[in-house]
């Protein structure tokens, strides 16, 4: 009987073989990442990938690693980089001696500090009188004059000349709007050290105060005041400004259409009306968020109709009408704001002008859409690919997503960003290429339905010889 089994079992085997090989080719690597730099790595995808997929979700993308092994993975749209920006505006301060009167503090009250190259002058605008104050006096405190801020104050930066005495200074700050009753508002330590070339400075005052709440600030060193020299003071607002992600954009050129008259009169069966039409074939099927039109340097501002469609059978679809500039503004050309189409992945466009250029322009249309972030999770097999599974089945993404989140779910994650190599496979083996089936599912059917007919073949040869044995 063993005898008999063993072609069984080799033939069995090499079916398996074919139809695993048949599988595979169903999976058609698109980009390769040859390195990654952790386990856990991020990519961006554009326009171009949605060329090779038959999903305008991408079902069918796979990643996988050099075995050819399936790995998990989420697509998410790339998230806003958030940066800080700083706007330093000097302010108008001066010193009050100890012993000076209110009134003499009143009359500083519009006193502003001018910076030479190596002395302090100061210049007083509303008294006449020559001294205000004492200069031989030690210095009591110093006034920050607020009454033409017309900004919030996050922060005020206090420079002075260090020396051994002051490298430390320790400053009581309030505020006050009539220069008599001041409240409290912080109290910090400022440092500048400098030893062998190096320096250390904080000397930054956080106060976080709203627009007008104080005319004037208060600044009172208690510690390192001797022989203390202020030289600036500055106010400090930042802002946090959030960094959209760059768009990817790319154009199609157009060809003049062999319809001259507006494809209106499908939609809302009105006589015919002569017109300048271009249509455009797009060869990926991305949601497209927004598109504009390229003139280049052609002057124009009159009307445009935007339609688009699926398939070269299935009737124009209006998706905008309106007015279109394109505008000389100095030395630079300015044209009208991109129009919003609502995430369509329409392939075939078409575009209607003014009749008067329909000989003279050569327009391209352009699309906009926010990039993709692929992540996903390595295993120190690489290189890594991203594919399309023409096989994939249809929850593919959603079943990909669920695994990767458990995995990452309650951690902090450094998502290592890497570039990768365009693979450029030929487009007609992908089943997007094909109108219905793919070349490839029916190698696969073909593979099997073979595989089937030698086992059946085997199995009568060996009934036949058991029968004469």
């Amino acid at each position: 009987m063993e005898f008999f089994m063993q072609p069984i079992k080799k033939t069995f085997l090499f079916t398996l073989c074919l139809i695993s090989m048949a599988a595979n080719a169903d999976v058609i690597p698109v980009y390769q990442i040859n390195e990654a730099p952790g386990t856990y790595v991020q990519t961006t995808l554009t326009h171009d990938i949605y060329r090779y997929s038959a999903n305008t979700q991408l079902n069918d993308l796979v990643v996988t690693d050099q075995q050819g092994n399936k790995l998990p993975y989420r697509i998410t749209a790339p998230s806003t980089q958030v940066s800080e920006q700083s706007q330093l505006t000097n302010a108008r301060f001066f010193p009050v001696a100890v012993g000076s009167p209110p009134e003499a503090l009143i009359a500083l009250s519009s006193a502003s500090i001018r910076l030479g190259a190596n002395e302090i002058s100061f210049s007083v605008k509303k008294t006449n009188t020559d001294k205000l104050q004492d200069q031989s006096a030690p210095v009591d405190f110093y006034v920050v004059d607020l009454s033409d801020v017309k900004t919030r104050i996050d922060k005020l930066v206090v420079d002075w000349h260090a020396s051994e005495a002051n490298q430390y200074v320790e400053v009581q700050v309030s505020g006050t709007n009539d220069l008599t009753t001041w409240s409290n508002i912080a109290q910090t330590t400022l440092v500048q050290l400098q030893k062998e070339g190096q320096l250390l400075t904080r000397n930054k005052i956080a106060l976080n105060l709203d627009e007008k709440q104080y005319a004037y600030l208060r600044l009172k060193f208690t510690r390192g005041n001797e022989n203390l020299q202020l030289t600036k003071i500055q106010i400090e607002n930042t802002d946090k400004i959030a960094n959209a992600p760059v768009v990817d954009r790319w154009e199609v050129k157009g060809v003049l259409a062999e319809d001259q008259n507006s494809a209106m009169r499908a939609v809302n069966h009105a006589a015919a009306m002569p017109i300048a039409a271009w249509e455009f074939t797009r060869d990926d099927i991305a949601p497209v968020a927004n598109i504009s039109l390229n003139l280049g340097t052609f002057m124009y501002g009159d009307n445009i109709k935007v339609f688009s469609r699926n398939t070269e059978k299935q009737p124009w679809q209006l998706r905008y009408q309106g007015i279109w500039f394109n505008a000389q503004v100095g030395n630079d050309w300015q044209q009208s704001d991109a129009i919003n189409i609502y995430s369509n992945s329409n392939v075939y466009w078409r575009v209607e002008l003014n009749e008067l250029v329909r000989t003279t322009l050569h327009p391209t249309l352009v699309f906009h859409r926010q990039p993709q972030i692929l992540q996903f999770i390595t295993n120190n097999a690489a290189p890594y690919k991203i594919a399309i599974d023409d096989q994939a089945a249809p929850n593919n993404q959603h079943t990909s997503a669920q695994i990767f989140s458990q995995l990452v779910s309650g951690k902090e994650i450094q998502w290592g960003q890497v570039a990768f190599t365009e693979l450029k496979p030929n487009i007609d083996s992908f089943a997007r290429a094909g109108v219905q089936v793919s070349w490839k599912t029916i190698l696969f059917w073909g593979i099997l339905l073979l595989a089937v007919a030698v086992l059946v073949g085997v199995a009568v040869r060996l009934m036949g010889q058991m029968k004469a044995s």
